[in-house]
């Protein structure tokens, strides 16, 4: 199916309504209505994750097709999302019997009272009452007090009874997303847009081509002692920069402002950079402070004149989301994951114009996975 930047908002009936998925803001005050007058609608991701199961039925019966704009988050551990309680306090109201775990291992609400709609209790009774709060396989709901207990995931019953759902993504296969459709039997047909437009069904040659024309415009910083805080396996991880001293948290600033600076001749303007959010205060590059750039930056053009690239992480899935499919017998791709994140934050830079760029990259495993996938083929 062809993208099209204007059929999203046109509130024209057609014979099969469309719902799509932008990882941007959306109107959404109106979508029961929307849905009631078959109109096709654009909304956010967080919104189609908290809409009731009500209205996600009242979508499957109206045969809405719904396309999403990148893999979908269909799971998390709960309480990662502003305005949701953490693992701890849900537990603390699951032995006080405010929430109870049902036989399928979902929480149900059992307070009857009157909730506030402006209190912390709101989002949970809704989620609760949607299906939308699962226990940990390997957990019990009564006894534990896990911090990564409980997960928030996407109702399948009524994603199953949509007409069809097209995601617009690279790499599905190696998403959360994936899992999730594994997990739960759903079929799937993966496609790949050619260059002259025209869908074909997608394999590892096409990938490979595909990789090919876009490695030739990338430049990977290599070798020299620049790149050896990285030379280990979870070298620039979450839990490795963690246990980092503050001499040694300046010496990779230093380290990636000399890339930037001395070896590509970077400013601001022409920067974009990232870390681990929860480092960023020790790790904010002099001179660069507004050029950087989130991870999890997706379906943007903002950043497309930016040639100078530093990529201060080691992608990892998060352990308890790993564990949570491998309980259900699905296992994610960490190596897939942790490329076609890289390869989602390169793409906001300037090769999307087919301009040359160059990127710091001090994680070996990282360099790694990007050399793989080039095929050899990116400038070292």
């Amino acid at each position: 199916m062809r993208r099209s930047p204007d059929y999203a908002l046109n509130h024209q009936k057609r014979m099969t309504p469309r719902l799509v998925l932008k990882r941007r803001r959306g109107r959404s005050r109106r979508l029961l209505k929307l849905i009631i007058e078959d109109q096709n609608i654009l909304i956010t991701h967080s919104l189609f994750g908290m809409v009731p199961a009500s209205t996600l039925t009242l979508l499957a019966t109206k045969g809405y097709e719904v396309i999403i704009d990148e893999a979908f988050e269909c799971v998390r551990q709960y309480g990662s999302n502003k305005g949701e309680l953490s693992s701890l306090d849900l537990a603390l109201l699951v032995q006080r019997k405010v929430v109870t775990e049902n036989d399928d291992g979902y929480l149900v609400w059992e307070d009857h009272g009157k909730v506030d709609h402006k209190s912390a209790f709101s989002q949970l009774k809704k989620d609760c009452d949607s299906r939308r709060i699962r226990v940990k396989p390997t957990a019990n709901a009564q006894t534990s007090m896990q911090a990564d207990m409980f997960f928030w995931e996407l109702p399948v019953a009524q994603l199953k009874a949509l007409k069809s759902i097209t995601v617009l993504t690279y790499m599905f296969d190696a998403s959360i997303m994936h899992a999730y459709f594994r997990c739960y039997g759903i079929d799937w047909q993966h496609l790949s847009l050619t260059s002259d437009l025209r869908l074909v069904n997608w394999d590892c040659d096409i990938e490979a081509a595909q990789a090919k024309s876009v490695a030739k415009y990338l430049y990977v910083l290599t070798g020299g002692k620049i790149n050896d805080t990285g030379e280990e396996l979870n070298s620039y991880s979450s839990s490795w920069l963690k246990s980092r001293t503050p001499a040694q948290l300046i010496e990779i600033e230093r380290a990636a402002r000399n890339a930037l600076q001395n070896i590509f001749g970077a400013r601001g303007p022409t920067t974009m950079w990232s870390c681990v959010i929860a480092h960023l205060p020790n790790l904010t590059l002099k001179g660069f402070k507004k050029a950087f750039v989130p991870c999890n930056v997706r379906a943007t053009n903002d950043y497309k004149d930016r040639v100078h690239l530093a990529y201060l992480r080691n992608i990892y899935s998060q352990p308890p989301v790993v564990q949570y499919f491998q309980a259900k017998g699905v296992k994610v791709d960490q190596e897939r994951y942790a490329l076609s994140e890289l390869l989602q934050w390169i793409f906001r830079s300037a090769i999307r114009e087919q301009e040359n760029v160059s990127l710091y990259l001090p994680s070996k495993r990282m360099r790694q996975l990007l050399h793989e996938w080039s095929g050899g083929l990116c400038q070292v």
